[in-house]
């Protein structure tokens, strides 16, 4: 009962500041209303989630708070509260918040699918709001999703993709893994010993990319890294050059012709192609970024 008045109190508080522009963000301006999906970026600050919708000038639109963290994907918007309660929302940023489960200790999204890992390590993802969660893995230590595709590493390091349905078989990618990460294509996997390599298809010839990684992004052609000495870098195609990119970050995203970094002070940076980057906001814990149909 509790959990229940908890989410419903965060759910009608949202309601009230929906629209109430991000505090202290220095940065933001007018812009009208665009469709639902449109590029967007996300920022988490202090447990409260904010979401602009176009331009990088966009208004700030107050989302939700006392939050452990939070994804965007398409015109879907997930957040975990701190007592493991799953809200997602679809459509325009004004929507209402639906609950998707409770004892969530992570989550992912696509623009169609829920993924849930549980605080026991079971692994289980739906289609759509409405749709059953179908059971997929015990032992799940990392997780991705795509629309045809579900990623896992498993608590030995192997690294496991499906594709297909809910209800795909398995096949097995590599052992050695930390992380991983997809595309409807793509599966790219972080070592242990901080190396990377993504390769094409589930079946494709794995292309080493780079040592010294931290974090592993995947959009589209492009694949971005942050390395152990905190730089980012961003290159086209597994053959691509490394296009060095910003120092001093925790974390980078990826999405359409976006890129966006996370600073290790707090500050939140996004670029539009190979435009400049344009601070979002200061004391930031997470980044998110989503472009229409991702």
């Amino acid at each position: 009962m509790r959990v229940t008045k908890n989410i419903l109190g965060r759910v009608i508080a949202a309601s009230l500041i929906t629209g109430i522009a991000l505090a202290g963000s220095q940065f933001a301006a007018s812009a009208g209303e665009l469709p639902a999906g449109a590029d967007r970026i996300g920022v988490l600050r202090n447990g409260h989630l904010s979401v602009k919708e176009g331009s990088l000038f966009a208004a700030w639109t107050s989302q939700l708070g006392d939050l452990r963290k939070f994804e965007i994907a398409g015109d879907l918007i997930g957040a975990l509260t701190t007592d493991g309660s799953l809200l997602v929302k679809e459509g325009k940023l004004t929507a209402e918040w639906a609950l998707q489960a409770t004892g969530v200790q992570d989550f992912r999204l696509s623009s169609n699918r829920i993924a849930v890992l549980r605080a026991d390590g079971s692994l289980a993802v739906k289609e759509g709001l409405h749709g059953p969660f179908v059971e997929q893995a015990t032992g799940v230590t990392d997780f991705e999703v795509t629309n045809n595709r579900i990623g896992i590493v498993t608590t030995a390091g192997t690294a496991l993709v499906k594709q297909g349905g809910l209800t795909a078989s398995w096949v097995e990618q590599t052992a050695g893994a930390k992380d991983l990460e997809l595309t409807s294509t793509r599966v790219g996997v972080v070592r242990t010993d901080n190396s990377i390599a993504v390769r094409d298809g589930l079946a494709g010839t794995w292309i080493e990319q780079a040592s010294g990684v931290d974090k592993l992004a995947l959009a589209g052609d492009r694949i971005g890294v942050v390395r152990t000495d905190g730089s980012v870098a961003v290159k086209d195609g597994l053959f691509g050059a490394w296009s060095e990119q910003a120092g001093d970050a925790s974390a980078v995203e990826l999405a359409g012709d976006r890129i966006g970094v996370l600073r290790t002070d707090g500050t939140v940076a996004v670029k539009v192609g190979q435009g400049s980057f344009v601070d979002q906001t200061a004391g930031a814990q997470q980044i998110g970024l989503a472009a229409p149909g991702a």
